[in-house]
């Protein structure tokens, strides 16, 4: 092809730029070939892994806090004392913020968080739900404090014990909770 037809449409000047800038485009092209390979990004961290102990502690606190946080719920409409009552309202904001922090914990490694309570655990519920004013304050109470009873060695040792830093943060900040509440109680 002819530039003759073309060259009303280009000023002589453009038309004398172009094959020097092409030129100079060329060049620059050539320069990077001898460049060397940029190097591979590193690898994505993985997330710590969960040792047996670790999903044992994990199951744990999540059948504490599906229990809690519906127990909690209860409290907050069958309780006679409106501290209990109230305190059922703190521990539903917070441990339903600790199930938050639990799945997003598992939600790296192939664990199952059970969705509901287990059905001994279930059945307190169910018993719970039936009684009201002072005869719910006093087996509520006393649920609580079974259950811290039973936590408290749980937690100390999955503190120990754990190698992951996010499931030991949780589990302090469940035991730090768990005693902020019972001194509620007092």
């Amino acid at each position: 092809m002819s530039l003759k037809p073309l060259m009303p449409l280009l000023s002589r000047h453009t038309s004398r730029a172009l094959p020097p800038l092409t030129a100079a485009l060329l060049a620059l092209g050539a320069c990077t070939a001898g460049q060397p390979p940029v190097p591979p990004l590193p690898p994505l961290q993985q997330a710590p892994t969960l040792t047996i102990a670790d999903t044992d502690l994990v199951q744990k606190l999540n059948e504490m806090d599906l229990t809690r946080i519906a127990l909690a719920k209860i409290a907050q409409t069958n309780a006679a004392r409106s501290d209990i009552a109230t305190l059922g309202a703190t521990m539903v904001k917070d441990l339903t913020g600790n199930q938050d922090r639990l799945t997003k914990l598992v939600s790296a490694h192939a664990i199952t968080l059970a969705p509901k309570p287990s059905a001994a655990n279930q059945k307190i519920i169910d018993r719970m739900q039936h009684l009201h004013g002072a005869a719910f304050d006093r087996a509520y109470m006393r649920y609580l404090s079974r259950d811290d009873a039973r936590m408290k060695p749980v937690l100390a040792s999955g503190i120990a014990g754990s190698g992951n830093a996010d499931l030991t943060k949780l589990a302090t900040d469940t035991q730090t909770l768990l005693a902020a509440y019972e001194a509620q109680l007092k």
